[in-house]
C-alpha cells in the first residue's frame, strides 16, 4: 500500500545535539553586558563620526574608487524616489548586478531624509559597525560552551580596536554592513539548531538574514553559506546520508530519465546552454549570419535565457509536488527553504542576474594582470591581517594565539558553533586561492577569527589545569580581558586606518577638480563634462548631488562616434549644432600613461584639439589645479555665433 507523503516522517535536517547552558537567557547578567556594550558602541561611533566630519573631504582620495560608483548608486535610488520617476527606479535596481542593492537602498532611505549629502551616506556603515561588536560578542557567548561573557568581551574588544573596521565604519563601502550581516547569519544559525523543532520563528531568522547577506554581496553570502553547509554535513552527515539515500531510492530512474528526455524545455536549455559555451569560448569576435555581424559575447543574455527555460520547467513540479516535499523537512529548514532559496531563485529572473553573479564569484573577476598565486595570496593577505586589522604585530600574534586554542574546542562547542570555524577555515583557503587579491576581502569574515581567539580564551581559562583553582577563575578571566585591553589601548583610542578604506587626510582630495567646475553649471542650462582623467563616476555623483537630476547633463562619455578621426569629426558637428550651453574640459597636465585612467579618458583626449578650433563656444575660465596636476576649462556658447 502506497504511503502518502502526509504520512511519512519528517526529515530533520538541521542539528539537534544539546549542549551546555553557559547563562540562563532569564538572568540580568545575560543582558546588562551586552547593554553596556552597546551603549559603549554608540558612544565611540558618535566620536569616529565627529572625526569623519572633520576630514570628510579627504575620504575622495581617489575619484575611481569602487565607493564613488556606490554613492552614485544609492543618490541614483533616492532622486528615482524623491522625483517621482518610478520606470527609472526600477531601472536602477535591475542594474544592480554586480553589487546588490542592499545598501544602495539603505543609503538612499538616509539621504531621502536627510537630504542628499554624502556626510550622512557612511551612517548605515556606521551603524553596522556598532551591530558587529554587538554580534561579535553574542555569537561567541552562544557558541562557548563555558565561558561564553569572557569570549564576547575578547571578541569585542578586537573588533572595537580594529584599524580597518573604524576606517570602514566612516565610509561609503559594502564591507561594514558585509561584516555585520556575515556574524547575524552565524548567530541566527546559532539560535536555530540550539532551539526546539517548534520554534520555526528561528529558522525564518535564518532565512531572512541569509536573504539579505544575498543582497548585500555575493562572495560574503557565500562563504557563510559554504560554512554553515559544511557545518551540517559534519554534525549531522549520517541523517543527511539516510534522507538522500531514501530519496533517491524512491526515484524510478529508468522513468524519469524517459520524461526528461521528451520534456522540449530541457532541450531547449541545453541548447542555450551550448550556444551560450560557444560563444563564451569565441571570444568578443562578432558572428557573421546573412550578411550581418551579430555580438553575443559576453554571453548574459543567452545564460539567462536558459535559467528562464529551466525554471518555467521546474515550476509545475515545485507546485505538484516540491511543496509537498518541502512540507516534510523540519519546520526550521522549511523556513529556511521558503525565506531564502526560493527569494534567490526568483531573484535570478531579473535579466543578467544570475551570470553577474557567476562572474563575479569565479576567477573571470580579476584584473588583466592578475593571476592564481596561492602563496602570493597567503603573503599578501597574512601582510593585511597585521597592518591593517591589527594595532601590530603583537596583536596580531595574540589573536593568533587565541584563535588557535579556539580550534582545538570545536568537539566541544555549543551545537552550531562548529560554523564558526568552518567560515574562518573555508575563508583562509578560498579567499587567496582568488587572483583579485584586496584588502578589504578579508573584512567580512576576520571577525570569525576574534570569535574563534574569544572561544579560546575562555577555553583556556575553563581547562582542566586551571579547574584545580576555581576561586582564581574570577582573576583570570578579569586578567584575560585587561591584558587583551591592554595591548590594544592605543588602538581603542585611535580612529583607525586601512589601506583601502576611510578617509586619507594625508591625500589630497579630489573635490578640489569637481569644485573648479560645479559652481560654474549653476544656471547654466545643459552643460557637457568632458575629462582625460578619470572622473566619470565622481562627476556623476557630485552633479546628481548638486542638481539632484541629470536633466542639466549632456552625458557623452564614450565619445562621439569611433575612436580617432569620426571620433573628432562628430565632436565638431556636435559643437556646431547643440543646444548645450557650457563645456567643461578636465585636461590632466602629466603623461596620461602614467595616470590610472579609465576607457572615456582616452577618447577624449582625442577632442582637446578639436575646441579651439571652433567659434561657436570660447574659452571663458581656466583653472589650473598643480597638485592633482589638472587644469580645468570652462568654455561657453558664444551668443554672437549663430548655429548652421
Amino acid at each position: 500500500m502506497a504511503t502518502s507523503l502526509d504520512s511519512r516522517p519528517r526529515f530533520f535536517l538541521l542539528s539537534a545535539r544539546r549542549g551546555p547552558v553557559a547563562t540562563p537567557e532569564t538572568s540580568r547578567s545575560f543582558w546588562l553586558l551586552p547593554t553596556v556594550l552597546l551603549l559603549s558602541a554608540l558612544l565611540l561611533a558618535g566620536w569616529l563620526y565627529v572625526h569623519f566630519l572633520e576630514v570628510h573631504r579627504h575620504l575622495w582620495y581617489n575619484p575611481y574608487h569602487d565607493r564613488s560608483v556606490h554613492y552614485l548608486n544609492s543618490l541614483k535610488l533616492a532622486t528615482d524616489l524623491r522625483n517621482g520617476h518610478v520606470l527609472q527606479l526600477l531601472h536602477d535596481v535591475n542594474e544592480a548586478r554586480v553589487w546588490p542593492p542592499l545598501h544602495s537602498a539603505l543609503v538612499a532611505g538616509v539621504l531621502l531624509l536627510g537630504g542628499l549629502d554624502y556626510r550622512l551616506a557612511v551612517l548605515p556603515s556606521l551603524a553596522a559597525w556598532v551591530a558587529t561588536l554587538l554580534l561579535g560578542f553574542l555569537t561567541a557567548r552562544r557558541a562557548a560552551p563555558r565561558g561564553g561573557n569572557l569570549a564576547g568581551l575578547i571578541a569585542a574588544l578586537f573588533l572595537a580596536a580594529s584599524p580597518a573596521h573604524r576606517a570602514y565604519a566612516t565610509d561609503i563601502m559594502l564591507e561594514s554592513l558585509g561584516a555585520a550581516l556575515s556574524l547575524l547569519c552565524l548567530y541566527c544559525y546559532l539560535l536555530t539548531v540550539q532551539g526546539h523543532a517548534d520554534e520555526t520563528w528561528k529558522g525564518r531568522c535564518l532565512g531572512i538574514a541569509l536573504l539579505v547577506l544575498f543582497l548585500e554581496k555575493y562572495n560574503y553570502w557565500l562563504l557563510v553559506v559554504l560554512a554553515l553547509l559544511v557545518t551540517e554535513g559534519v554534525t549531522r552527515s549520517r541523517v543527511y546520508a539516510r534522507t538522500v539515500r531514501d530519496v533517491l531510492e524512491g526515484i524510478d530512474w529508468r522513468r524519469w530519465a524517459s520524461a526528461q528526455l521528451r520534456h522540449p524545455l530541457n532541450w531547449a536549455a541545453a541548447a542555450v546552454l551550448l550556444i551560450s559555451a560557444y560563444v563564451f569560448v569565441h571570444g568578443e569576435q562578432p558572428f557573421r549570419v546573412a550578411g550581418r555581424s551579430i555580438a553575443l559575447y559576453p554571453p548574459h543574455n543567452l545564460i539567462h535565457i536558459a535559467y528562464v527555460l529551466m525554471f518555467l520547467r521546474l515550476a509545475p513540479w515545485w507546485w505538484r509536488r516540491g511543496r509537498l516535499l518541502v512540507r516534510q523537512l523540519d519546520g526550521r529548514l522549511r523556513q529556511v527553504v521558503l525565506w531564502h532559496v526560493c527569494p534567490v531563485a526568483v531573484w535570478f529572473l531579473l535579466p543578467k542576474h544570475l551570470s553577474y553573479f557567476v562572474w563575479y564569484l569565479s576567477l573571470a573577476d580579476r584584473a588583466p594582470h592578475q593571476h592564481m598565486d596561492l602563496l602570493g595570496g597567503v603573503r599578501d593577505y597574512a601582510g593585511w591581517f597585521v597592518q591593517d586589522y591589527h594595532l601590530g604585530l603583537t596583536c596580531a600574534l595574540a589573536a593568533a594565539a587565541l584563535f588557535l586554542a579556539g580550534l582545538t574546542t570545536w568537539r566541544r562547542l555549543r551545537p552550531g558553533g562548529v560554523a564558526v570555524l568552518a567560515l574562518v577555515v573555508l575563508a583562509a583557503v578560498l579567499t587567496p586561492t582568488h587572483p583579485n587579491h584586496k584588502a578589504r576581502m578579508l573584512h567580512s569574515w576576520v571577525p570569525a577569527v576574534w570569535v574563534t581567539a574569544g572561544l579560546g580564551a575562555a577555553a583556556l581559562i575553563h581547562s582542566r589545569a586551571a579547574a584545580r583553582w576555581p576561586r582564581l577563575r574570577p582573576w583570570l578571566t578579569g586578567a584575560a580581558v585587561a591584558g587583551v585591553a591592554a595591548i590594544q589601548y592605543p588602538a581603542l583610542i585611535a580612529v583607525g586606518h586601512a589601506g583601502e578604506g576611510g578617509p586619507h587626510s594625508e591625500q589630497r582630495s579630489m573635490r578640489d577638480v569637481t569644485d573648479a567646475y560645479l559652481p560654474d553649471l549653476d544656471g547654466a542650462g545643459r552643460s557637457l563634462l568632458l575629462t582625460t582623467m578619470p572622473l566619470k563616476p565622481m562627476a556623476q555623483w557630485t552633479y546628481l548631488e548638486r542638481r539632484g537630476g541629470f536633466d542639466g547633463l549632456e552625458e557623452r562619455w564614450y565619445g562621439f562616434g569611433n575612436a580617432g578621426e569620426a571620433n573628432r569629426r562628430g565632436f565638431a558637428d556636435w559643437l556646431r549644432t547643440t543646444d548645450c550651453d557650457t563645456v567643461i574640459f578636465c585636461e590632466t597636465t602629466i603623461d596620461r600613461d602614467k595616470v590610472d585612467s579609465g576607457p572615456e579618458c582616452a577618447i577624449h583626449a582625442e577632442l582637446k584639439d578639436v575646441l579651439p578650433t571652433q567659434t561657436r563656444f570660447r574659452l571663458v575660465v581656466q583653472r589650473d589645479l598643480p597638485h592633482h596636476a589638472c587644469r580645468v576649462q570652462i568654455w561657453r556658447r558664444d551668443p554672437s555665433a549663430t548655429a548652421p
